[in-house]
């Protein structure tokens, strides 16, 4: 990492540094020390950015359960994780852990092994999380990295043509894909219950704070374009999952233990890489529902 290129920074306080993670996206914030009191401004800049950079990296840290909470709700209100795993007993509501972990020959925690296709995290619900934090513990040997996509670049790339084509269509997203085959009509109205796990949003998102344009659909989730015939829809979706996970747009992070990462789910995709079964990975997540407002910090 040390051939990455600096950021400049306005008034970045003594001590601290920041670097790009890539050409595509990301950047690291190295000299902080997370587990105690993080001031205002330290907070409006890890959010300045996040905003501008997408994925934002602090490495060096060790965390435990309520540190990790508590830098997670500097950037806003704390989703809650839906699951029920053994691990998670007698732990805040917010935290999840990412592991392999057995007890009894069981996993005990959440998505333990293998690959995994680009997402975006609870896109199957009305209003998905708009940030995702993982904390690294324990990193198999090979393997296991997460990649990230840009859809701001994504979409900014698309031709003109194909823009016009998706803008104004909504897509289903689910959380059990083959799932679903209604493909007529939205399913936000024929499920518009709070706790569905299939929903229907726009292809294209504007983003609230940056207003830019970014591409929403991926290749794990999204099921097929609402009132679209069905073979139009994926060959359509078949071209921009492509589209959107070319190499240009994606940074692949290797983890090393301590590493903080966060990224804003409403503009980027995440995928996670195979690894060796056999080897512990444990990564400790919260999510952010909802961003604070600038008030919130005064």
């Amino acid at each position: 990492m040390g051939d990455m290129q600096q950021i400049a920074v306005p008034g970045l306080p003594a001590g601290l540094a920041v670097r790009a993670l890539s050409s595509a996206l990301g950047a690291e914030l190295r000299g902080l020390d997370l587990s105690g009191p993080i001031g205002r401004d330290t907070v409006r800049l890890m959010r300045s950015l996040l905003h501008e950079h997408c994925v934002l990296l602090v490495p060096g840290q060790a965390l435990d359960e309520a540190q990790q909470v508590r830098f997670g709700e500097c950037f806003g209100r704390l989703g809650r994780t839906l699951g029920t795993f053994d691990i998670l007993r007698n732990v805040h509501p917010a935290i999840m852990y990412v592991t392999n972990e057995k007890a009894d020959g069981k996993y005990i925690g959440a998505l333990p092994d293998g690959e995994m296709f680009f997402h975006s995290d609870t896109c199957y619900v009305e209003h998905p999380c708009v940030a995702t934090m993982l904390y690294a513990m324990k990193i198999p040997s090979s393997g296991g990295d997460t990649r990230f996509a840009n859809q701001y670049a994504a979409w900014d790339a698309l031709p003109d043509a194909v823009k016009r084509r998706i803008e104004g269509l909504s897509a289903v997203n689910t959380y059990e894909p083959g799932g679903t085959d209604n493909y007529a009509v939205p399913i936000s109205r024929s499920r518009p219950t709070p706790n569905a796990r299939t929903w229907a949003h726009p292809m294209v998102l504007t983003h609230p704070g940056s207003g830019r344009k970014a591409l929403y659909v991926n290749r794990l989730m999204t099921e097929y374009v609402v009132g679209m015939p069905r073979a139009e829809s994926d060959a359509l979706l078949g071209m921009l999952f492509d589209h959107q996970e070319q190499a240009r747009f994606v940074y692949a992070h290797r983890w090393t233990p301590g590493d903080v990462l966060i990224w804003d789910n409403r503009c980027v995709l995440h995928a996670r890489s195979d690894f060796d079964a056999g080897q512990e990975r444990k990564l400790r997540r919260v999510t952010v529902d909802a961003e604070h407002t600038e008030d919130a910090l005064q």
